[in-house]
């Protein structure tokens, strides 16, 4: 068995091993529907990562067995820093500390090219426990667990009538509403980002449908946002499928009214009836209201997602 530095000549060998490896996990749920899935990207994806400069060649490694590569820690530019992006062990060579030792030599690399830390350049998801053994095992730890992004689902859900306080009405988006729209988003995420955000992620998604995307008002003004994304993946009618539900909040002078659970509600209500369930959302869990409301509502956390990192001084 050697551990050698990873080159292009062996592209397709690695690309054929990622495929191998990430093929248990193509059954899972997606940890988000807005974002294309990485961790099993096609083949032509994995070889363009594999044969660009974004690839860090100095700091990856094989490990072969025969002429035949069974494992690899693979490392890609990041600044001036090189981050971990794929880490993969062939199935019958696994628990035999290869991509421990792949990893090693990398950290070596970067350590003499002056990098004081080492990370994972993707998230990890928690449902791949052997990867999470493997980091910890060798020194890296998971970053502040409570800011994690979690993934909550909805399997079922019975639409229901939604009833405002009193001088609130409940409405959908218009295109004259985004600045607005954006004002609220900024106040309750603590954000400063304009209309472009909101044009460059959602305005031109061909799935955008302003329909499932609704506001409250109160005097005339946006008070509370959120917005139900239908996704389907029309060259795949099996595979990518569901709705997310995004940007849910309620500026603070108005909260304790329980808009926040109407808009939750009327966004279940309209992904259940466009047949989209289940339910999928993102959070975090010092958000401590907003997770309860989510639980009492029927949601469920299925994967939380964090970096890893490991100080190489």
């Amino acid at each position: 068995m050697r551990i050698e530095q990873y080159k292009t000549e062996i592209a397709d060998e690695v690309a054929e091993l990622i495929e191998t490896c990430f093929a248990e996990f193509r059954c899972w749920r997606p940890a988000q529907l807005l974002g294309a899935p990485a961790p099993w990207a096609t083949r032509e994806e994995l070889l363009e990562t594999l044969t660009s400069d974004a690839l860090c060649v100095e700091a990856s490694y094989v490990a072969v067995e025969g002429g035949r590569v069974v494992s690899a820690a693979l490392a890609i530019e990041d600044g001036d820093d090189r981050g971990w992006w794929r880490i993969v062990t062939a199935p019958d060579y696994r628990r035999q500390g290869l991509a421990s030792a792949c990893i090693e030599a990398g950290e070596r690399a970067m350590r003499d090219a002056g990098q004081a830390l080492a990370a994972t350049s993707v998230v990890v998801d928690s449902r791949w426990e052997g990867a999470q053994a493997l980091l910890a095992g060798v020194g890296y730890q998971a970053e502040d667990a409570d800011r994690r992004n979690i993934t909550m689902v909805a399997e079922r859900w019975t639409p229901r009538p939604v009833e405002l306080h009193e001088g609130y009405e409940l409405a959908t988006l218009r295109e004259e509403d985004l600045p607005e729209w954006m004002a609220v988003r900024n106040a309750v995420f603590d954000g400063d980002s304009g209309l472009e955000w909101f044009e460059g992620r959602f305005l031109n998604r061909p799935d955008f449908d302003p329909t499932t995307w609704f506001v409250v008002r109160h005097g005339g003004s946006i008070i509370g946002i959120a917005s139900a994304i239908c996704v389907e993946d029309a060259h795949d009618p099996q595979g990518l499928r569901g709705g997310q539900i995004e940007w849910v909040g309620v500026l603070d002078a108005h909260r304790g009214k329980r808009l926040g659970e109407d808009l939750v509600v009327t966004c279940l209500n309209a992904i259940a009836e466009r047949g989209s369930l289940p339910a999928l959302l993102l959070t975090q869990p010092f958000r401590v209201p907003a997770v309860r409301l989510y639980e009492k509502l029927g949601f469920a956390t299925i994967s939380a997602w964090q970096r890893w990192t490991k100080p190489l001084a």
